[in-house]
């Protein structure tokens, strides 16, 4: 049974289809407080239609509906006011395949309410709780609950970043350090894609510096270089080929989906941190993070296996 209100960082599980080390793990983030005196207002206003979205998998609570204590298999998430005296960054959960997602938002002084998934409405949901069981990987989206009524300045919840993964594989795995100034400092973990599996992982790993301020660390590292090796310490580079066709799907756009599937928080445009995504066969690797410009700072350093 897992209760989650106004998560910063996404669950993460693990499973013996990818074993990593679990030395340096450090908390991702804290829950953020509720605002309480609103600093700023978003007014809705009647653009150019939108084409709403059906949810099958979805049971939808009427509006004013209290919120149970979730059973097995359930994760509930309440989401706060999307703006105030501070920023309030979005919520991330990643819930297993075939279990209930259970979300609770503002109740914007009993105004009609419309839940939104990735932007469009989503088709009958008009409560305060919105409940999806048997979560699929289609789910998988950013989830923001705002007032219907038009003409009408609200504050809109926070968003929620979903991601969905099967039961028998691990979701995620981070590990936060500080490197020191100089040449030679470094941040190591190794992982291992079990000899078992059928086929190449599609892996995503991180080396996030710069962003890291954005969650409060101090002094993260400027300039993260992220090396990933092979068994035989040699540099992995099996890259996927993306046809050279217009209209065909690009690197930027695969990583932009996978990220959004596995939940991971996202980069600004043009940042510094590191990022790669490639398929993984059987064996063992090592990933490795340093200093691009010899600086000290904060780092972390995560792996996620796209579902």
């Amino acid at each position: 049974m897992k209760v989650i209100a106004n998560i910063a960082a996404y669950a993460s599980r693990a499973a013996p289809l990818l074993l990593l080390p679990a030395a340096l793990l450090a908390p991702r983030a804290t829950a953020q407080p509720a605002p309480t005196t609103p600093a700023g207002a978003v007014t809705v206003t009647t653009a150019a239609p939108v084409a709403p979205v059906t949810l099958p998998a979805a049971v939808l609570a009427p509006a004013g509906n209290a919120l149970q204590a979730p059973a097995v298999g359930e994760t509930a998430v309440t989401l706060d006011v999307g703006s105030g005296l501070r920023t309030v960054p979005p919520s991330r959960v990643t819930v297993p395949a075939g279990e209930t997602l259970l979300l609770t938002g503002p109740t914007f002084a009993n105004r009609a309410v419309q839940w939104l998934k990735d932007g469009r409405p989503l088709v009958g949901a008009t409560g305060t709780l919105l409940a999806i069981h048997g979560v699929r990987s289609s789910d998988a989206g950013t989830y923001q609950l705002v007032t219907s009524e038009p003409n009408r300045t609200v504050l809109p919840s926070q968003f929620l970043i979903l991601g969905v993964g099967p039961t028998d594989r691990l979701v995620n795995q981070s590990t936060r350090a500080v490197l020191a100034a100089g040449a030679g400092q470094n941040l190591t973990a190794g992982f291992v894609v079990a000899a078992g599996a059928s086929q190449s992982k599609k892996l995503v790993l991180r080396a996030v510096g710069p962003t890291l301020a954005a969650f409060g660390v101090a002094n993260p590292l400027r300039a993260p270089v992220l090396r990933v090796f092979d068994a035989t310490g040699n540099p992995y580079t099996n890259g996927y080929v993306y046809p050279a066709v217009v209209g065909g799907l690009t690197y930027e756009a695969d990583l932009a989906d996978a990220l959004a599937k596995t939940g991971a928080f996202p980069l600004a445009p043009g940042t510094l941190d590191a990022v790669v995504m490639m398929p993984f066969p059987p064996g063992a690797y090592t990933a490795q993070v340093t200093s691009g410009d010899t600086t000290a700072g904060a780092v972390l350093l995560e792996i996620y296996e796209v579902p």
